[in-house]
């Protein structure tokens, strides 16, 4: 946590505390076209990420550097 994919399979960090709900985030993340290879959409909530803390990784909302209590 916290990751969401949009419909693109763009990958979408967030802190614990910006993170939307699920409905939220479909809303305004997920139906906005297809992903890669005409796949259909690939939103997804609460996906897999890497480890975050060191890498560089920033929250989409609040541009907070990402640390491993966001993990």
């Amino acid at each position: 946590m916290p990751r969401i994919c949009d419909s693109a399979s763009n990958p979408i960090d967030f802190c614990k505390a910006c993170l939307p709900d699920c409905e939220t985030a479909e809303e305004e993340f997920g139906n906005k076209g297809d992903g890669p290879d005409g796949r259909g959409n690939c939103f997804e909530y609460d996906t897999d990420h890497p480890d975050y803390d060191g890498e560089g990784y920033t929250c989409e909302s609040c541009n907070k550097l990402l640390t491993s209590r966001d993990n």
